[in-house]
């Protein structure tokens, strides 16, 4: 029973929180929301902060298993080409969904406030990612699809290219790209990088 209220508290909080911001959501509306009593969210949680804390374990360990099925995609059959754009639109695609997008911006709003589990956000999230794919890319390399002396580098120059564009257009102008444009930036940048690491 308990954990089933705490699960609820954490739902209603986690929509409040990435719909609303941490500082204009108030326990009496999470409790509002969860349909429960302002007591019982005190008895699952001690206060406002230790809700977020829980907020972005959870979406942490989300995004960790959302983004390891996505690297999976390098193993798949196809050119490397393929796999890449199959990759590339499926990072480009998660990192834009406006649930992910709010994610970040209440990341970046508390980093001060909460540095530990932001920088563990960051280090199971976006960091994790670029570790998935530099184990992948050593991998291509060893079979001889890849010339990559330093897999993290590229690894990290790969995601960065494929997901700055238009994350920061999406977080800084609220504007979001057709799927044709993910597409063709999506090509551009594997093509860019299959040039830069031919075997």
């Amino acid at each position: 029973m308990r954990a089933r209220k705490s699960a609820e508290i954490l739902a209603a909080a986690r929509e409040l929180f990435l719909r609303d911001g941490f500082a204009a959501t108030s326990i009496d509306a999470i409790a509002g929301a969860a349909g429960v009593s302002k007591a019982t969210v005190y008895s699952n949680f001690t206060d406002k902060d230790a809700l977020l804390i829980a907020l972005l374990e959870a979406i942490t360990e989300e995004l960790s298993a959302v983004f390891a099925r996505t690297a999976k995609g390098l193993e798949g059959d196809g050119t490397p080409r393929e796999r890449f754009i199959g990759l590339g639109t499926s990072i480009v695609n998660g990192v834009l969904r406006p649930e992910v997008l709010s994610l970040r911006r209440l990341a970046v709003a508390q980093a001060s406030a909460f540095p530990r589990q932001v920088a563990e956000f960051w280090r199971n999230g976006p960091a994790s990612t670029v570790e998935l794919i530099a184990a992948h890319l050593e991998r291509m390399a060893k079979a001889g699809e890849l010339d990559v002396a330093e897999p993290h580098e590229a690894s990290a120059q790969l995601t960065y290219s494929l997901t700055g564009p238009f994350q920061d257009r999406a977080l800084l102008a609220g504007e979001l790209p057709s799927q044709r444009e993910i597409a063709a930036h999506v090509s551009a940048t594997v093509d860019a990088f299959l040039r830069a690491y031919a075997a």
